[in-house]
């Protein structure tokens, strides 16, 4: 651009007429009147005179002073000033558009010149760090208002910068590098640029926790932004959020990882995903078949509740598979059959195929006040257990007298039994586990449920059942309501009423967690043994004649909770029925073996011999055929649970039978015990056997000495040295 200095316009107009007036034999105005042309070359942008510039006037350049001025004296209109500088963009200034006539002696034309930069220039570098950015993308788009004339593209060298040429004024810089977050930067009038960029990518690997081997697949997330991991286990995640952020990697198998992190501390998070997911095979240790029915759990301790399980039936190869396994605590293996198996959930600790101890147990009843009252008693047969065939013992939690029926003989500490007041601190129940684990015992911790609790009847009424003409009191019938009384002044609780289930369901985790290897329901039936029963009244059908599955359907419903509860505390259950439902369903108590075999351990049905019918099976007396009885009993058993998860355990005589006519009474001692046992161990579907007598006499020498390997342990294997 040139500026005229204000000058006369007469003058303008001399000098304009003097030089038009020149002729080609005399080109250079008169040196009487010299026109002189002077100016200074500055930067558009900044103002500043450029000193570097060239001025250049045909074949001669001209001197800058330092402040970017120039004077010619010799020049023609047909000249064309040629002004250039390193950086900037070249001006071409033909002169005859600026000519003017000399005014007096002297005419001075000032040319002041604006060079405008097309050099932009700049550092890029790591905004954390400062250091340079090399192999950096920057894009010029060149504007002009709002249109994009061009784009021009270069890279950052090793130390970061980059430069651009025959730049336009107004400009729109990308700069672009794998690991940053792309800056977008519109400019007008600028040299020089510099730009730190953020860092935007986490990398990582992500390996096995066991093997150390790295994880393909593997989902890794930042919030909405989302990767997987390649078969090196490693993974890229670009566009992170600035400050600090949540990552979480997940994989088929494994732990949930989740960490926190700020790509200002660090750019890269590798994860050790813990297997949380154990397949196994089970097998029985002594054949190698496998074992079809089991249940698998995971707890923190050898006796707290599952944080995770697994059941299988009838899976034909042995084989589980359980998910959310915990990083530490204690795998628990409960197979109908074998001796519970326990593993320290530790990196080897739990081998691919788990070998199962088979396990029958031979027990004795125990009732509260033999325990509570008869030290000697209690010690022998704690003494007998350990020098004969048996190996457990059966302990009633309630009392089964009718003086305090229903009575809990331990300190309960189930909230709501503390909040009925139905338990006493009779007995120390965790010393009598204690004692029996010091020994070897298995330990079964009997509760009846819908019969035999007059306590929990009579404490609430509205969960017993009813009586519909009303409740006759009596020295054991207190009669707090119209509670239902069987024959003996045995109350009945309603078998629908849920809060009965959870009652005892209750009592019975608690009885796992103490350590019981075994929990068992007794009385998990509908009433039969009154004489008003007509009288009787429940919250749900009775019609056993003609409907008796909604009585099956609601034992079952229980059965499935009661299952679950008692195995995911890491016990066993079992459950007590009649005699002859081991042979056939059973309608008028609901006792259907078939079904309830699928939801049970171990059924434990009756088969005292001086129970069956006259001329059953053809004898005469039943009672003095006791293997017999008890080896059909076992046929006609194993009929009905098929291949279902329960193993058949019988509960065998060791009482005399007095309710009957005199020629039917079969005193038992120990031939008739040993026919029994021998019956079971010869048939093969029994699958151990107890011995019941209600008033805990028993014929000891009824009993061989000690097994091999007679001791239940649960067998806790923890990983060796170097595992």
């Amino acid at each position: 651009m040139l500026l005229l200095r204000s000058v006369p316009m007469y003058i303008i107009a001399l000098a304009l007429a003097f030089l038009v007036g020149c002729s080609a034999e005399s080109p250079l105005v008169p040196t009487s009147v010299p026109v002189v042309l002077e100016g200074t070359v500055i930067d558009r942008y900044t103002g500043e005179p450029v000193p570097t510039a060239t001025v250049r006037l045909g074949e001669t350049n001209l001197d800058l002073a330092d402040d970017g001025s120039y004077s010619i004296s010799e020049w023609t209109p047909d000249d064309t000033l040629e002004i250039s500088a390193p950086g900037y963009e070249p001006l071409l200034l033909p002169l005859a558009s600026y000519s003017q006539e000399p005014q007096g002696s002297a005419t001075i034309i000032q040319l002041n010149t604006e060079l405008r930069p097309n050099v932009l220039q700049g550092t890029v570098s790591d905004a954390e760090s400062d250091a340079p950015l090399a192999d950096v993308l920057v894009e010029a788009h060149l504007i002009s208002g709002t249109e994009t004339l061009d784009t021009i593209t270069t890279t950052t060298n090793a130390e970061g910068l980059y430069r651009f040429e025959d730049i336009s004024e107004q400009v729109l810089l990308t700069f672009t590098s794998p690991d940053y977050t792309v800056v977008e930067q519109e400019l007008e009038q600028t040299r020089q640029h510099d730009v730190r960029l953020r860092r935007d990518v986490l990398t990582g690997q992500v390996t096995d926790q066991y093997s150390g081997e790295p994880l393909a697949g593997a989902e890794v997330a930042i919030g909405s932004l989302t990767a997987t991991t390649d078969e090196t286990g490693t993974y890229r995640l670009k566009g992170v959020p600035e400050g600090e952020q949540a990552i979480t990697i997940e994989a088929t198998g494994y732990a949930a990882f989740e960490q926190s992190f700020d790509l200002l501390e660090t750019y890269a998070v590798d994860a050790v995903l813990r297997p949380d997911v154990l397949s196994a095979v089970l097998v029985d240790g002594e054949t190698g078949e496998p074992v079809p029915h089991a249940t698998i759990i995971a707890t923190e301790t050898q006796t707290s509740t599952a944080v995770t399980s697994v059941r299988i039936d009838k899976q034909i190869d042995g084989r589980f598979t359980l998910d959310n396994m915990p990083e530490d605590g204690y795998l628990q293996v409960l197979a109908p059959g074998y001796r519970k198996a326990v593993f320290e959930i530790q990196a080897g600790s739990i081998p691919s195929q788990i070998e199962l101890v088979p396990f029958e147990a031979r027990a004795l009843y125990v009732k509260t006040t033999t325990v509570a009252y008869f030290t000697e008693r209690m010690e022998l047969f704690w003494d007998t257990i350990e020098r004969t065939e048996l190996n457990a013992i059966v302990i009633d939690l309630k009392s089964d007298n009718l003086a305090d029926l229903g009575l809990i003989y331990y300190d309960s500490q189930v909230p709501i039994i503390q909040e009925l007041g139905t338990s006493a601190p009779i007995i120390d129940m965790k010393a009598v586990i204690d004692e029996a684990k010091r020994r070897g015992i298995y330990t079964i911790a009997r509760i009846h449920v819908f019969a035999h609790d007059n306590l929990l009847a009579e404490t609430m009424p509205e969960w017993a059942a009813q009586d519909a003409e009303g409740c006759t009191p009596g020295e054991n019938r207190p009669c707090n309501g119209d509670v239902f009384y069987a024959d003996w002044d045995i109350a009945w609780l309603d078998p629908y009423n849920r809060n009965v289930w959870d009652y005892n369901i209750q009592l019975g985790v608690e009885a796992a967690q103490m350590g019981f290897d075994e929990i068992q329901f007794d009385y998990i039936r509908f009433p039969n043994d009154a004489a008003d029963i007509e009288h009787m009244r429940l919250s749900g059908p009775f019609n056993w004649r003609e409907d008796p599955e909604p009585l099956y359907n609601n034992i079952i419903e229980l059965l499935t909770l009661a299952h679950e509860a008692f195995n995911n505390s890491g016990a066993f259950f079992s459950i007590d029925i009649f005699g002859y439902a081991a042979w056939a369903p059973a309608p008028y108590i609901g006792q259907r073996a078939d079904w309830m075999s699928e939801h049970v351990d171990y059924i434990c049905p009756m088969i005292y011999p001086s129970h069956f019918w006259v001329n059953e099976l053809g004898f005469e007396n039943a009672a003095a055929h006791p293997y017999e009885i008890v080896y059909e009993s076992l046929n006609f058993g194993n009929k009905m649970v098929q291949d279902n998860r329960a193993k058949l355990r019988p509960w065998l005589q060791d009482f005399t039978l007095i309710w009957v006519p005199e020629p039917l009474i079969v005193r038992y001692g120990v031939n008739e015990v040993q026919a029994q046992i021998n019956a079971t161990e010869d048939s093969p579907y029994g699958s151990g056997w107890a011995l019941w007598d209600p008033d805990n006499e028993y014929t000891l020498d009824a009993l061989r000495p000690e097994t091999v390997d007679n001791e239940y342990i649960a067998n806790v294997r923890q990983p060796e040295s170097g595992e």
